[in-house]
């Protein structure tokens, strides 16, 4: 039977792809410094007019390649809530899951990269408070859902947002330990330190709700 042909659109979408992933090789191997048009080429196996055809700029393309990290983060993060439906200590699972899941991987490399260089460029950092703005939101629904406060001066979404921070500090520094089991020995420090001020909701018997799309402002969600 003869192979159907790929249309004129599937190309297109298949080149574009291609060059958003060598984009995201070279913010991994390179850096953001080294993530040079030319580069990206070189990466990418195309000719020289192949990226500028589907995008106006390198700035067109590392934007396509950030959307693309806070999609494959949405996911992950996605994956790990829903394992804790069946999970005895909701709570760490919360953190370990997302810590396993989205912070502790290769594809948080890259993110890292793109948000050290939106301190000098604002319409990255617009794209980048998406990051900010869907995993906020899909950790703190989690924990709304699974835990509530043991004190009435504590607030669940701030524990979970302090998480946060606490976990990107973290990312930070993997390529500079030599023994990963410190983290996770932190990370359960972390989480006895939380449970001091959270606890599993009782008779919680059903999943969060849908988590909202990562595309959608902060106003929206």
């Amino acid at each position: 039977m003869k192979a159907q042909r790929r249309t004129q659109e599937q190309r297109s979408d298949a080149m574009r792809e291609r060059i958003i992933q060598a984009v995201l090789t070279c913010l991994e191997k390179d850096g953001f410094a080294g993530t040079t048009v030319s580069r990206i080429i070189e990466v990418a196996g195309v000719s020289r007019g192949a990226p500028l055809h589907h995008f106006h700029s390198k700035a067109a393309m590392i934007a396509a390649a950030a959307e693309q990290l806070i999609r494959q983060q949405y996911i992950q993060l996605g994956k790990a809530i829903a394992k804790l439906h069946g999970s005895e200590d909701r709570l760490e699972e919360l953190i370990f899951g997302a810590w396993k899941n989205v912070f502790d991987q290769p594809e948080y490399i890259p993110l890292m990269q793109l948000l050290t260089a939106s301190q000098h460029d604002q319409e990255l950092a617009a794209i980048l408070q998406r990051v900010w703005t869907s995993s906020y939101f899909i950790v703190g629904n989690a924990a709304d859902h699974y835990l509530e406060a043991t004190k009435e001066d504590t607030d669940v979404r701030s524990m979970m947002m302090l998480t946060q921070w606490l976990l990107r500090g973290m990312a930070q520094d993997l390529h500079i330990v030599a023994d990963k089991a410190l983290f996770d020995r932190y990370l359960k420090l972390w989480c006895d330190t939380l449970a001091l001020h959270l606890r599993a909701r009782a008779g919680v018997t059903t999943p969060p709700p849908y988590p909202p799309r990562w595309d959608l402002p902060l106003t929206d969600v």
